[in-house]
């Protein structure tokens, strides 16, 4: 029985599509061993969540209300407030002032770059916790959260080049204190996933000192933890005044 006419050119169409494919998959495996396939994974990705605006105003707002969800009490309820903006006060631009203290040489440094201010408050007076007792791993953890709030700052808002967050003040005081968080303070983090730095779900105040990154997390908030005032400039700006806070004996 002799060949169908068109038998020779569906063979040959055939063909062609098997050696086409048998190309692209070798592509797309070099593309894999070379390390440069696409991934849409969480997992290869900084973070899951981002926020939808890169802006200073409504950027720090997504952050703040999603990092705020993360940290709570052993009991489930939410640990703070938290609050995101511009660096502003009353409207008005701040410009920050480190004062260094006499034993660190007395310099005074100003930070005039785009900024971001996040404010953590407790509900209570003056925004003081009213829930749980002060203790040293509660501070951690509230220093912890701050530090979230910078990473995702520096690596979702490409313009800020400073994060400030003012603490809960203790029942009965005045908010006195700021961590102070510049780009190049945390670039190591930025360039790997949030989770190496800061593992997931956030520890509670119970747990907080066991976490594996409580010694990172203290050592790198001490060190940008300030006592922070105002003062107006003659240009109607304001000064956020950072000054060190008393070495413990």
């Amino acid at each position: 029985m002799s060949p169908q006419p068109h038998a020779a050119k569906f063979q040959f169409v055939t063909g062609a599509l098997v050696v086409l494919a048998l190309a692209a998959l070798l592509a797309a495996t070099m593309l894999v061993v070379g390390g440069r396939a696409p991934s849409t994974s969480n997992e290869d990705r900084w973070a899951a969540f981002h926020p939808t605006s890169d802006g200073l105003d409504s950027g720090p707002r997504e952050i703040a209300a999603h990092v705020a969800g993360q940290y709570r009490f052993p009991t489930g309820e939410q640990l703070v407030v938290v609050t995101g903006g511009p660096l502003e006060l009353q409207n008005l631009p701040m410009k920050i002032a480190i004062r260094r203290s006499a034993a660190d040489g007395g310099d005074i440094s100003l930070r005039d770059g785009p900024g971001v201010l996040y404010r953590l408050c407790g509900l209570g007076p003056k925004c003081a916790l009213d829930r749980g007792k002060p203790a040293p791993e509660r501070h951690l953890l509230l220093r912890r959260e701050a530090l979230e709030l910078a990473l995702y700052s520096f690596h979702d808002l490409a313009k800020v080049q400073d994060v400030v967050v003012f603490m809960p003040p203790a029942k009965g005081k005045e908010a006195s204190q700021a961590l102070h968080f510049r780009r190049g303070d945390v670039a190591g983090q930025l360039a790997r996933p949030l989770r190496a730095t800061l593992p997931s779900p956030a520890p509670t105040p119970a747990t907080v000192a066991a976490s594996p990154d409580a010694k990172f997390v203290q050592s790198l908030t001490v060190a940008n933890l300030f006592k922070f005032s105002f003062t107006q400039s003659q240009d109607a700006s304001v000064f956020l005044v950072l000054d060190p806070l008393p070495k413990e004996s």
